[in-house]
């Protein structure tokens, strides 16, 4: 019993168990297996015999065909498939999202399907249609959406990794900006209290639970994933410790609000779909707001300022927000989740995609080790928002 307490009291006085308990027990089993190496990519032909067996622990009368490989995806295998109904002979459009043994960031595939369940009828979002969450049936924890027609840029438009780099343009612009706000601040608004949310925790309002929570989650990666000591993530983290803001209202957060994270169709400009929710959480809105203006997400006007989410300007992304939602924005806490935003940037580049990397771990090491070359230019953007300056 003394023992026990004893542990009780050291995992209390440990601020790197301090954040949501399902994360806790994500990451503890991520380090548990981080011992294994050697990680192949599915091939289609497995992937299909897996899907045949989820389909059929699910009743479903078809069987999936033309299995094949979708490009991106840095932390997930992805593939598109067709399932054929075996008594009409119809043929719908799939998505599968697959883990590897680890990549950029550890995510949960039963808490993604649950706020996607939940946003739908809110905002545009894939419909979710099957969750293998620990494995079962296709080896590594998966989840299966209906397709959803679109781009995440224009067609004629150039763009790098995970839509990086990508320039919009006025016309495409124009239309999209305020479908972009709109959505933003419809998530911010979600009920989530009246939702079936049960993966989920809410940090306390009224102190800084939301602010510590975030930073205990990503202190724990850096610890476990680091390869090497980074004196400059070392800073950052105490800097944010003795500053952490207080949120007063928490909302869902959609954790990853960006550009190449939403499809648009490219005739009407409607937007179809905001895309991975795998980084959703509750916490406070200046979060996602602070996301969107990292420089890795933004492209430069003639005048070399920045345009948020390749489309605005800082001040036009602030005012429609504002307008939208009503809340004000408070500068100190905005900073403070820059400086946040760009920590967890560099500790997934630095640390967490570097390791997996080096082990072989994901389907994708190649991409993965060049992807940490990213961390200089991350520092350098960390380095200026430590001292003050704009990102």
């Amino acid at each position: 019993m003394e023992a026990q307490l004893a542990t009780t009291r050291e995992k209390s006085l440990d601020r790197r168990v301090d954040f949501e308990p399902h994360l806790v027990a994500l990451l503890d089993a991520k380090h548990a297996r981080q011992s294994k190496s050697g990680y192949k990519p599915r091939e289609t032909q497995d992937v299909a015999e897996r899907l045949g067996h989820l389909l059929g622990a699910h009743g479903v009368a078809g069987h999936a065909r033309n299995v094949r490989r979708m490009g991106g995806g840095a932390s997930k295998e992805q593939f598109l498939f067709d399932l054929i109904d075996d008594a009409s002979g119809s043929r719908r459009k799939f998505v599968l999202r697959m883990d590897p043994l680890e990549g950029i960031v550890e995510t949960c595939r039963a808490r993604e399907a649950q706020v996607l369940g939940a946003i739908g009828g809110t905002v545009p979002a894939p419909a979710v249609a099957f969750v293998d969450a620990d494995g079962r049936h296709m080896g590594q924890p998966a989840m299966i959406t209906g397709f959803v027609r679109g781009d995440t840029k224009p067609r004629d438009a150039t763009a790098g990794p995970s839509g990086v780099g990508i320039v919009v343009g006025e016309r495409a612009s124009a239309r999209l900006i305020p479908q972009y706000l709109d959505n933003l601040v419809a998530i911010h608004g979600f009920d989530f209290a009246r939702a079936d949310l049960p993966a989920y925790a809410v940090p306390q309002a009224g102190n800084n639970q939301a602010a510590l929570w975030q930073l205990n989650f990503w202190e724990r990666v850096l610890a476990d994933d680091r390869i090497e000591a980074s004196p400059l993530l070392t800073y950052a983290a105490c800097w944010l410790r003795t500053r952490a803001p207080v949120c007063e209202t928490p909302v869902l957060l959609h954790g990853d609000y960006r550009l190449g994270n939403f499809m648009f169709d490219e005739h009407t400009l409607e937007m179809t779909a905001v895309l991975d929710w795998e980084l959703a959480h509750i916490g406070d809105f200046h979060e996602d707001l602070a996301y969107a203006l990292d420089p890795l997400f933004c492209s430069r006007d003639p005048q070399g300022d920045i345009l948020v989410a390749s489309m605005m300007s800082v001040q036009d992304y602030f005012d429609g927000y504002v307008q939208r939602s009503g809340r004000t924005i408070d500068p100190a806490t905005l900073h403070w989740y820059q400086v946040l935003n760009s920590f967890k940037l560099s500790v997934m580049n630095f640390a967490s995609g570097t390791r997996a990397a080096r082990d072989g771990t994901n389907h994708q090491s190649a991409f993965l080790g060049y992807l940490a070359a990213c961390h200089v230019g991350l520092s350098g953007t960390l380095c200026r928002l430590l001292n003050g300056e704009a990102a």
